[in-house]
């Protein structure tokens, strides 16, 4: 429901022309549930919601994780 309502008012490529061809879009929208520490993400270019589980990594450590984003279309093939 989140994401929806986000649609919403997100930045559509074309609608504000900064020049030389390039537009403002929002190149991604985001959410974590705070109590499970999975943090939800999805891209202008893949509307699939992407999660990264906080719990999975080491959070005491001193490393930085990054993950890249996930901005090529995935299509959830049913048959």
């Amino acid at each position: 429901q989140f994401f929806h309502i986000l649609g919403s008012v997100e930045q559509q490529r074309g609608c504000c022309d900064l020049g030389d061809g390039k537009y403002e879009i929002t190149i991604y929208s985001s959410c974590c549930n705070m109590e499970k520490g999975i943090y939800y993400y999805r891209t202008y270019d893949n509307s699939q919601i992407s999660a990264v589980n906080m719990h999975h990594k080491n959070l005491d450590g001193n490393t930085l994780a990054s993950y890249p984003l996930v901005t090529k279309q995935q299509i959830n093939n049913i048959n």
